[in-house]
């Protein structure tokens, strides 16, 4: 638009009585029209979005600046009704009625051109929704009334009306081409407006989906550490049960043999050391069973060692030959340490336990700041997830470490199980 104020006023200058400065004046009297046919065909994005408008906008400015120059080589101001004009400093002498013929080329190019802008501008408006009119409808409406009374006055000066009526026409179009400034403006106010209410409804339907996705993950959280308790009372139960059912049982045996020796030893003193003996033995199996409870409440190995020794542990006692394929060469941080662990064993246990698997490999990478843990068998596949509380409280034990924990068994394909564990965990 300021473009199209300071080129409209280079009109002003063919009232000049310098040459050069009239000639100048006289070249770029029809170049706003140019610019204000691009601005109506690009507002408010000013892209040209479409062929046509490219065309459009193409041709504007091959007729105001082009053929305005090439008619500029060879206007003669007084032939063109100027009498009293300044001589034109580049006409090329000696091509009598080629200016005149090249001005009235523009005039009927300019016809078309200015209807096509009209109707460009009409179907733009008509194809738009409530609120784009609302920001479209004083520019083009403005422009699109500027640009018929030019093409009136256009037609009517091919036509050879009168004078006094191609002026009022011209007078009336430059009227509203005045007018254009305040429509820009009350358009890219309403367009800010309608955006800006767009962007209170986008950010209210996001806030929405945000708070429902909120309430979602803290009903999965409540959900999760119902879980985590649940599972923490039944993990005791066990160890409970673990106990009084086998360690227990046998250092109560061991004392009960033990007594026995003694009674035995001043009378049968061999007996008494068959019994010894057996108590050795029995003691020596309390201390496996204590070993293997305790290295399923954690394991003295991952603490001393690192998780390759663990896992090498691991994968010696699986039913299923097991392939550690790769491990951190660093420790990894505690937390972090023992979830990896025991995702691994309660995979390789269920491996055992329903796979029919031949083999198994682990795998446990650290990338970008994640620990990434997969094993795979070659199994029977078909795994719920969900049908078992092992791996759902192993998924409760990484979201608290903000990790994840995913499951691919299809039937008759072998399963996957993959967990990735933030180190910031």
């Amino acid at each position: 638009m300021t473009a199209v104020g300071f080129t409209w006023f280079l009109q002003a200058l063919g009232a000049a009585d310098n040459a050069v400065v009239f000639t100048i004046g006289s070249l770029g009297s029809v170049l706003p029209f140019a610019i204000i046919i691009q601005l109506l065909v690009t507002f408010p994005e000013g892209r040209l979005r479409t062929l046509a408008q490219k065309l459009l906008v193409a041709v504007a400015y091959f007729v105001t600046v082009f053929m305005q120059l090439v008619w500029g080589l060879f206007a003669d101001p007084a032939r063109e009704g100027c009498e009293g004009c300044p001589e034109n400093p580049i006409r090329i002498h000696g091509h009598v009625g080629l200016g005149e013929a090249i001005n009235t080329a523009e005039g009927l190019i300019a016809i078309p051109l200015v209807a096509a802008t009209v109707g460009v501008v009409f179907r733009r408006w008509r194809g738009s929704d409530a609120a784009e009119r609302r920001a479209l409808s004083p520019v083009l409406g403005t422009g699109g009334l500027a640009f018929a009374l030019l093409f009136a006055q256009l037609v009517l000066s091919q036509a050879g009306a009168p004078q006094g009526v191609e002026t009022a026409a011209f007078v009336a179009a430059v009227a509203a081409f005045a007018c254009m400034p305040v429509a820009f403006l009350v358009g890219l106010l309403r367009s800010r407006i309608g955006r800006d209410e767009e962007i209170r409804t986008a950010l209210s339907v996001e806030n929405e989906q945000l708070t429902t996705e909120l309430r979602a993950k803290l009903a999965e959280l409540r959900a999760s550490r119902a879980r985590i308790v649940e599972a923490g009372y039944e993990e005791r139960r066990r160890v409970e049960r673990d106990l009084h059912d086998g360690a227990q049982q046998r250092l109560m045996a061991v004392a009960m043999t033990l007594r026995l020796a003694r009674g035995k030893l001043a009378s049968e003193p061999e007996l008494s050391g068959s019994l010894l003996d057996e108590s050795i033995e029995e003691l020596g199996a309390a201390t496996a069973e204590l070993r293997e409870l305790a290295r399923g409440i954690h394991p003295a190995v991952l603490t001393d060692r690192g998780l390759a020794a663990a896992l090498g542990g691991l994968a010696g006692r699986s039913p299923v030959p097991v392939e550690v394929v790769e491990t951190p060469a660093e420790r990894l941080p505690a937390a972090v340490e023992s979830a990896t662990y025991f995702v691994i064993a309660e995979a390789l246990t269920n491996v055992g336990r329903y796979a029919h698997a031949d083999t198994a490999t682990v795998r446990v990478a650290r990338n970008d700041g994640v620990v990434e843990v997969e094993v795979r068998d070659d199994g029977v596949g078909g795994a719920n997830p969900a049908a078992g509380t092992g791996l759902r409280g192993l998924g409760d034990r990484l979201s608290a470490l903000d990790g994840e924990l995913t499951v691919e068994s299809p039937a008759g394909g072998g399963t996957v199980v993959r967990s990735r564990i933030p180190l910031g965990g």
